[in-house]
């Protein structure tokens, strides 16, 4: 087969020349890439189309201009007169712009029906602007829409379909792509998750398209001309912080264009932004009383939120244990005593308990070297259950806060306690975890997902520097679940849960758990740069199998409660 491929090529060349050869495979490659082509998902038609045709919620595009060029502003401009749900009105404010064909420009829209144009007597920059446009507003919901940038031609159809099937909704968001100066090729899709409260704290996510009720945000006062060049960040993150109704539309809505002078292909193209971000997350969390520690990030334009705790609560370090020991290295390790000389010597924190559930097996130079430790006997003669061994030590602890912990990990993060407290404080966490490393240095755990009414670990096996692919996996991510490897939960939490569910002995009572938590309105959060070792499966006696009893009843009691995982993009759905 490659002989005759090498063979046809050979001769194609020789017919067609380099050139022809070359222009011939790009035609090909482009009608097969045509042929093979899913349909555009924001093409498609709604099952609530009727509903969404005969809507009577309008929309306030509100379109700063200044200085565009006119091939840029056309597009944008026609995005909005194309748009196939009708109930719109376009609101187009100049901020004074020098160059004669805008104004030509604006005049031409001005003469359409639904387009109201501003001219402003100076030149007040890009907050100053969009305010105009939101005071004239009158629709039932607003977004801004770049001068460079446009829209789907469905993307009010979508966000309509989205209202009606969410009343209520105060804030929705679409994911997005870029295109370049042509407008013509598109690219570097963005898949957003669900909404992600700890994850919109290291960047604006959300961003393009957004759109808001229109009431509420002409009432927390419109945008700020002190943080221009982060103004929606800093917009959205008041917005948030008043009004909690917030969805996620799946479907590209908006082509965000690069060129030369946009933050979308350059992000130094506006270095005063970057500040302006740090301002608007700093004012965010000082409003909420929030104990924190802001740096920078790895990747450009984000930011890393660390929380820190506010009080110095005990913390019960819960640890079942079969007491194994392993050759690690070519040393004999013993998981139950490693486990608490890493805690012991790395950790910073200091008000905590370990309590070790263990078998009856520890041996009397154990019982010596845990005399600092609570330690629980567990009765195996009735088989083993790892959520009741987790329950017993529990109920034989005393702290306001538990970090269930497998005796196979280790320490790397000397502070990972304050960390993970700082997390586990806050308003409406339920569960905090960490990321778990195998002794190569992959991922084991970076958060809990579900796919297919499965739950798995996110970036399983990929490098432990790896971005993820929400590019929170070196710092904070919402997700449906955290392991119970190295899990903390706050006792009320637990103790309003009925603890571990006994009816999953030894496999997904975390991820059960984890579920409860987010049916009763509580996040998980994965710190990934909160970084132990695992060496997995050596804390259970029942071994590493799961069970198709287990399976069969994790699907049965999920798949229809949670059947999409609110936290994934829509393309690893």
């Amino acid at each position: 087969m490659i002989r005759i491929f090498l063979t046809v090529r050979s001769i194609l060349l020789f017919v067609l020349g380099q050139r022809g050869y070359q222009a011939m495979r790009a035609f090909l490659l482009g009608l097969w890439g045509w042929l093979s082509r899913k349909p555009d998902p924001a093409n498609l038609q709604s099952d609530a189309h009727e509903d969404i045709i005969e809507s009577s919620i309008s929309f306030s595009i509100v379109v700063p201009v200044y200085n565009t060029q006119e091939a840029f502003l056309r597009q944008c401009l026609k995005s909005v007169f194309d748009q196939s749900y009708p109930n719109w009105e376009l609101i187009l404010v100049d901020d004074k712009s020098p160059s004669d064909h805008v104004r030509l420009l604006l005049g031409e829209a001005a003469a359409h029906s639904k387009v109201r144009v501003i001219y402003r007597e100076d030149n007040g920059n890009i907050s100053a602007a969009v305010n105009d446009g939101l005071d004239a507003a009158t629709g039932n919901y607003f977004t801004v829409l770049d001068h460079d940038d446009f829209l789907h031609r469905n993307a009010l159809y979508w966000m309509v379909d989205a209202i009606l099937k969410n009343p209520g909704a105060e804030y929705l968001y679409s994911d997005e792509d870029k295109t370049d100066k042509s407008g013509k090729r598109f690219y570097g899709v963005f898949r957003k998750p669900g909404w992600s409260p700890e994850l919109t704290l290291q960047c604006m996510y959300t961003c393009h398209m957004s759109v808001y009720d229109r009431a509420k945000a002409q009432s927390i006062g419109g945008f700020r001309s002190t943080h221009d060049g982060a103004q929606d960040y800093d917009f959205m993150l008041r917005f948030i912080s008043r009004f909690e109704q917030i969805h996620h539309v799946k479907k590209v809505l908006y082509h965000w264009r690069e060129w030369e002078g946009s933050t979308a292909l350059n992000l130094s193209a506006k270095p005063e932004a970057y500040l302006r971000q740090r301002k608007a997350i700093q004012n965010f969390l000082d409003a909420k009383n929030e104990h924190y520690d802001i740096g920078d990030h790895v990747i450009p334009g984000h930011h890393k939120v660390s929380f820190l705790p506010k009080r110095n609560d005990l913390v019960s370090i819960i640890i079942p244990t079969a007491n194994k020991t392993e050759v690690i290295d070519g040393k004999e390790v013993n998981h139950a005593t490693a486990v608490v000389q890493s805690i012991t010597e790395a950790s910073t924190y200091e008000n905590y308990e370990i309590v070790l559930v263990h078998d009856g097996n520890l041996t009397a130079e154990q019982l010596r070297d845990f005399e600092q430790v609570k330690l629980l006997a567990y009765d195996t003669s009735k088989g083993f259950n790892f959520s009741e061994k987790i329950n017993l030590g529990v109920a034989g602890s005393d702290g306001d806060y538990l970090i269930l912990m497998n005796d196979d990990t280790r320490v790397q993060t000397p502070n990972w306690i304050e960390r993970m407290l700082g997390m586990c404080q806050r308003t409406d966490i339920g569960a905090v975890g960490a990321k778990l490393l195998f002794p190569d240095g992959t991922i084991q755990h970076g958060g809990i997902w579900l796919r297919g009414n499965m739950a798995g670990h996110i970036d399983y096996g990929a490098s432990g520097d790896t971005l993820g692919h929400d590019l929170s996996g070196l710092s904070s991510r919402n997700c449906i679940g955290v392991t119970a490897a190295c899990q903390m939960t706050p006792r009320a939490a637990f103790e309003k849960m009925g603890g571990y569910n006994t009816q999953f002995p030894l496999n997904y009572n975390d991820v059960d758990y984890c579920l409860r938590l987010h049916e009763a309105g509580l996040r998980s959060v994965c710190l990934n740069d909160v970084e132990l070792i695992h060496h997995e499966g050596s804390s259970r006696s029942g071994g590493q199998k799961v069970g198709e009893d287990e399976i069969t009843l994790f699907v049965d009691t999920w798949a229809q409660k949670i059947p999409v995982d609110p936290y994934l993009p829509s393309n690893l759905i």
